[in-house]
């Protein structure tokens, strides 16, 4: 007596595969058969009746031979047999070796599932590095890349030919906004052995756009250039860092210096970080207060109630700065980053703008998306990193979403609706 039914069907298997001389179908049909038949009634073969009853697909079992095909009986219509739901595929005479059991089936399903468990999960931990470092053989590698698209876009335009990009390669980074670097290196270079080196610059030349590539030089400015070294942020830069600028960094910024229309220079990397704060600051006040506001660069002049939000403004910015670990030991800083120098300077490039509009007015109205992000929402990011709340920039970075949802959904009501 068998503890299972599955015992007893793994047992008759067994017996299967040792004789394979004995006709599967003979030896079940003696074991489930329970009326008198002999051993040469079972080996006539089937009657006519029974094999008119046959139905089913058979394409999928391999045929005997001609000479065994004879001594092949049908006791039953169906080739497998199945006991409590439990389904085991025997072998046919004639066809070489016996078929499959269901645990031999399942097996080798559990097998291929963990391969390809297995290379999926080899696939996941790969770094974005290593998956964007196989470029064809068509493709040149990039040693020299300008970017100067929308923050918002730079990982985006970025990405399509990162893969083209190695360690050897350099970026330039002209653009408006800061936090963008550090962007780029959590989404596309997290190794730093495979990053490529990082110029910026801070451009005062007065620029607009008419079309896609058509640009209006409206004023006379400069480009303060610096390279970026491989240092973690927030780490003071030695000058050993800066002697391992690879050739590729060293002609771009060769090149950019010596071109007179662009009146570049060349700075170091804390003087082009300080460069890059001053700028954030003037547009932390006029590019969101006139894209709320909806007016020119001097309509913030000479009125009381923006002064005193303005002084508002730049009190949190002033902290904010002045708390950066980037800036730590560097002499003059609390005094450069004053909130009373930071005016005045704000006050300076709105009277010499005074008839322009800013890039954020000119982004709301079109429809399109503003750096808000990169500019007092920088503030904001790094003042919440050392524990200072900067509650109006937050207010102001709010502000200025909704108002380009405002003009989202005004030119979305214009179009015309069938029904």
């Amino acid at each position: 007596m068998k503890e299972t039914r599955r015992d007893f069907e793994a047992e008759a298997v067994s017996r299967l595969l040792e004789n394979s001389s004995i006709p599967v179908e003979k030896r079940s049909g003696e074991r489930e058969s329970s009326s008198n038949q002999t051993v040469a009634e079972e080996r006539e073969g089937p009657s006519p009746r029974d094999l008119t009853s046959m139905t089913g697909d058979i394409s999928d079992i391999n045929e005997p031979t001609l000479e065994e095909s004879s001594s092949v009986p049908y006791d039953s219509p169906q080739r497998d047999r199945t006991v409590d739901g439990v389904t085991s595929e025997e072998s046919v005479p004639g066809t070489g070796e016996p078929s499959t059991t269901e645990t031999e089936i399942h097996a080798w399903f559990a097998q291929a599932e963990q391969e390809v468990g297995k290379a999926q999960h080899e696939e996941k931990d790969m770094s974005a590095s290593e998956q964007i470092r196989a470029p064809d053989k068509q493709e040149e590698i990039i040693h020299h890349l300008i970017v100067s698209v929308k923050a918002p876009q730079t990982v985006k335009a970025i990405q399509a030919v990162a893969h083209r990009l190695t360690q050897d390669s350099s970026i330039l980074f002209l653009q408006n906004g800061m936090g963008m670097v550090d962007e780029v290196n959590k989404k596309l270079f997290p190794d730093e052995k495979h990053r490529p080196t990082y110029i910026v610059g801070v451009v005062s030349h007065g620029l607009y756009s008419k079309a896609p590539f058509s640009v209006v030089h409206a004023g006379e400015g400069t480009i303060a250039l610096g390279v970026l070294p491989r240092v973690p942020r927030g780490e003071p830069i030695q000058q050993e860092a800066l002697n391992q600028l690879s050739l590729s960094a060293r002609y771009l910024m060769r090149t950019m210096t010596r071109t007179a229309v662009f009146v570049a220079v060349g700075f170091s990397p804390t003087d082009i970080l300080q460069q890059q704060l001053d700028k954030l600051a003037v547009n932390c006040i006029i590019n969101p207060l006139t894209a709320i506001l909806d007016c020119k660069n001097g309509a913030l002049l000479y009125n009381f109630y923006f002064t005193r939000v303005v002084r508002l403004l730049l009190a949190e910015i002033s902290v904010v700065i002045k708390s950066l670990p980037e800036l730590k030991n560097v002499p003059n800083v609390n005094m450069r980053f004053d909130t009373l120098r930071l005016e005045r300077l704000v006050t300076s490039i709105a009277n010499t703008t005074a008839e322009n509009y800013s890039s954020m007015v000119q982004d709301i109205r079109s429809g399109r998306l503003t750096e808000i992000d990169y500019i007092n929402g920088y503030i904001v990011k790094r003042g919440e990193e050392m524990g200072i709340h900067c509650v109006m920039n937050y207010m102001l970075v709010h502000m200025v979403k909704g108002k380009n949802k405002i003009t989202a959904q005004e030119k979305a009501d214009l179009l015309p609706l069938a029904g």
